[in-house]
């Protein structure tokens, strides 16, 4: 298998480098990737209150780095953060520590979540949620 690759002033000159890219005997394609475990790893925090955990919870929705995302955990969190409990603020913090685009696809049904994700009573409402923005212009919800 042959692969393109551009570098630097290369590109602008026309001029391509390539590799050549091998697999062990007997693979006919790239090797599959194991299973990784839901959400990132990160270090545990210091038990914290209700109203601490929504505030933490509501910074972290709405500054993601992926403006889809944001859009999509900003509006939730103005419309049902208030509401939630304390079970679903601790899944709803554990759904935060995945990537942004694995939270906007799985919320917007274009890959399927995993199980452990997709049993969260949160996600659901997420999923709910994400299903009703239609095709509205959304902006992100004043603080």
């Amino acid at each position: 298998m042959r692969v393109q690759q551009l570098f630097g002033l290369g590109a602008r000159y026309g001029v391509h480098r390539t590799a050549r890219v091998q697999f062990p005997r007997g693979l006919a394609s790239a090797p599959t990737i194991p299973a990784t475990p839901i959400g990132l790893q990160r270090k545990q925090r210091a038990p914290e209150d209700t109203h601490t955990m929504r505030r933490r919870l509501l910074y972290q929705m709405r500054k993601r780095g992926i403006l889809e995302t944001d859009l999509l955990l900003s509006t939730f969190a103005s419309q049902h953060l208030p509401t939630l409990s304390r079970d679903e603020l601790s899944d709803l913090d554990v759904l935060l520590s995945n990537i942004d685009w694995d939270i906007f696809y799985w919320a917007t049904n274009k890959t399927q979540a995993p199980k452990e994700v997709s049993d969260m009573p949160v996600f659901q409402k997420l999923k709910e949620h994400a299903a009703k923005r239609g095709s509205t212009i959304v902006r992100m919800p004043d603080l």
